[in-house]
């Protein structure tokens, strides 16, 4: 449904995160996210769809850098946050965010 989305203000960003309420934790596909990485093979994730099984190849803590638009003013600020426990799963298509997770 996000395919080919893009935010409504220029952005220097490449990496795609998506904000998911049904996301119950962070996840992404890409193990150069990681400032800190642990590797192992772990147990699989159900989905919500459960004809889907997620394999866990590593976790560990990511520092995504984003930006905060402001549309009335026309300003753009640039935060960092560490998210921790973020996991890699190599079969998924985008990176996830959790509202859960956040709040």
């Amino acid at each position: 449904m996000c395919k080919n989305k893009k935010a409504p203000h220029s952005s220097f960003y490449e990496d795609e995160w998506f904000l998911n309420s049904g996301t119950s934790t962070y996840l992404t596909l890409f193990e150069s996210n990681f400032i800190d990485i642990t590797l192992s093979n772990y147990s699989q994730v159900e989905t919500a769809s459960l004809k889907v099984l997620l394999f866990i190849v590593s976790f560990g803590t990511v520092l995504i850098k984003y930006e905060i638009f402001n549309p009335e003013k026309g300003t753009t600020k640039v935060a960092v946050s560490e998210l921790w426990l973020v996991y890699c799963v190599s079969s998924i298509q985008m990176c996830f965010l959790s509202t859960r997770q956040i709040f």
